[in-house]
């Protein structure tokens, strides 16, 4: 087990992925309040210098009105998009890629079984995720809060950021189930984002977009609109035009409690899987 764990860890380290995904999580965290904050201080020196134009005196005062809680609600849905498609891309390789390399081979001889090659993947790999997410966003919080009026909920800010962890976590948790069974990492990548992208809307138009893991998103986004009060209107409308309003802890405890369990019975259907395709060498010929 201590060689599977190792193993996972120097293949994660080489080629910079650790500081990738950091990197990525942390600048999407911190990109909102620095863009939009930049952005503040341009319109309202345009404001300044044009003190009598009326034709321009609405819109400098809807793009220069934003709040903390704005930028908490943009970093969710930020992360939550383009951080999940990166993670997915960062995480090819150990995602099916060795199979489909054929660069690994799980021989009991060798004493690497099935169980100790995917319980090293199904540990590292989504702690570190939501670790990088959930400190990610605190971070772009405290820095939003320190650029912006208005005072935050820290307990709706801590909400937002561990239901984006957990979802994060949780498609990386699908990728590898996918890729490890089938040996293809593209494959992976392909169908988890698919189904991150169509299944809550199929799952909202039947009513059963709640108590699921995938509802973890819209929760998030919620959970950031609701840590102050957002003063800029374009930003708000987008953000309740794509989120959930029910952040009960009924939702929000069943959300997550079926994330830990289908992400468990992932992963003993991983295990099945590749035990299924071992190669058994106790006789004179390999049996398949």
């Amino acid at each position: 087990m201590i060689n599977g764990f190792r193993k996972e860890m120097m293949f994660f380290s080489r080629g910079g992925r650790i500081a990738a995904l950091t990197l990525v999580l942390l600048g999407l965290a911190l990109m909102s309040p620095l863009m939009f904050g930049a952005m503040s201080g341009m319109m309202q020196s345009l404001k300044d210098a044009l003190p009598n134009d009326e034709s321009y005196t609405q819109m400098i005062e809807l793009y220069s009105a934003y709040s903390a809680s704005d930028m908490i609600m943009y970093n969710a849905e930020q992360i939550t998009g383009i951080g999940a498609i990166v993670i997915l891309f960062l995480f090819k390789g150990a995602a099916g890629g060795e199979q489909k390399k054929r660069s690994v081979i799980i021989p009991q001889c060798a004493g690497l079984t099935p169980e100790k090659y995917v319980i090293p993947k199904f540990i590292i790999y989504p702690l570190v995720v939501f670790a990088t997410t959930f400190v990610s966003m605190i971070a772009g919080a405290g820095v939003s809060a320190l650029m912006f009026p208005g005072a935050l909920k820290w307990d709706m800010v801590i909400l937002s950021s561990v239901c984006s962890g957990v979802f994060l976590a949780f498609s990386t948790v699908m990728q590898f189930c996918i890729g490890l069974c089938t040996g293809r990492s593209n494959a992976a990548v392909v169908s988890v984002i698919l189904t991150n992208m169509f299944l809550p809307s199929i799952l909202a138009f039947f009513r059963v977009d709640r108590f699921n893991p995938f509802a973890l998103s819209s929760i998030a986004l919620t959970s950031a609109m609701n840590s102050g009060e957002s003063a800029n209107k374009l930003l708000s409308a987008a953000g309740t035009a794509s989120a959930s309003t029910d952040v009960s802890m009924l939702n929000v405890a069943v959300s997550l409690g079926t994330a830990l369990v289908i992400s468990v019975i992932l992963f003993f259907l991983t295990i099945f899987t590749l035990h299924t395709k071992e190669v058994h060498n106790e006789g004179d010929e390999p049996v398949l």
